[in-house]
């Protein structure tokens, strides 16, 4: 039997949850390994059944392991730092963590955007844009749910590119000579609806990393609105910020 600090001011289901992220982090408990049952953990560190729930919810929350009904508890896959300090796409990302990258489109029409994309793209009334939908794969898996919006003025045979095995970016920059420059961007907590449930295969109401913004060109002309609906399992966003010294 493995033995928890009963004198400890850290609660037990603390100590509980934290034993077994170490296993996690530590690669004894495998991403899509089973957890030990609230049981099985009752029976090997001496503590209530209550204590055991308490703890995997508690590793449920932090997004390292995913309950399946009638099934168990498991562990799930290793999030993706995604340092937000330089300019990269998906694809990208996903390549400098030696992962395959892929997209599904979903949708893809020709429309006059809302108010609001077309005043972020800085379109006349009537103007047109690309709408693409996609399902931002790696490895095969899901990570993303993708909405950018294009303008057609900028990119007429947008409609004609591969965008399911290829990079937006790498297409702004090789096809239509573009020079990316930039891109303003927000990011919040979202919970997934049924639809996005559905496409990224979690469950509704799971937590979404959402980064809404726009990129721009050197020049400061907006080539893209987009947002990205990351699953909450699956990423993590890394700021590194930098102290600015004043001289007196």
């Amino acid at each position: 039997m493995d033995y928890l600090n009963r004198h400890s001011y850290k609660p037990l289901y603390l100590q509980l949850s934290e034993n077994l992220r170490q296993r996690i982090e530590g690669d004894d408990l495998e991403p899509g390994s089973r957890l030990p049952s609230e049981n099985e953990l009752v029976a090997r560190y001496g503590v209530s059944r209550n204590t055991a729930r308490q703890a995997i919810n508690a590793l449920i929350a932090q997004g390292l392991v995913y309950r399946l009904q009638g099934r168990g508890t498991f562990v799930a896959q290793k999030r993706v730092r995604y340092g937000i300090a330089g300019l990269t796409s998906f694809s990208e990302e996903m390549r400098k963590r030696g992962m395959q990258a892929s997209s599904r489109i979903l949708r893809q029409t020709r429309e006059v955007p809302s108010t609001k994309v077309a005043h972020l793209l800085q379109l006349l009334p009537g103007e047109e844009t690309f709408m693409i939908e996609r399902l931002r794969l790696a490895n095969d898996e899901p990570m993303a749910l993708n909405v950018s919006y294009v303008p057609v003025c900028m990119c007429p045979d947008l409609d004609q590119q591969d965008l399911e095995n290829g990079s937006l970016y790498d297409l702004f920059e090789q096809h239509y000579g573009f020079r990316l420059g930039y891109a303003e961007q927000v990011l919040k907590p979202a919970t997934a609806t049924e639809y996005e449930a559905e496409i990224l295969q979690t469950g509704v109401g799971y937590p979404l990393l959402v980064a809404e913004g726009v990129t721009y060109l050197e020049s400061q002309v907006p080539v893209e609105v987009t947002r990205l609906m990351y699953r909450g399992d699956r990423y993590e966003f890394v700021v590194q910020p930098v102290r600015q010294h004043h001289r007196e």
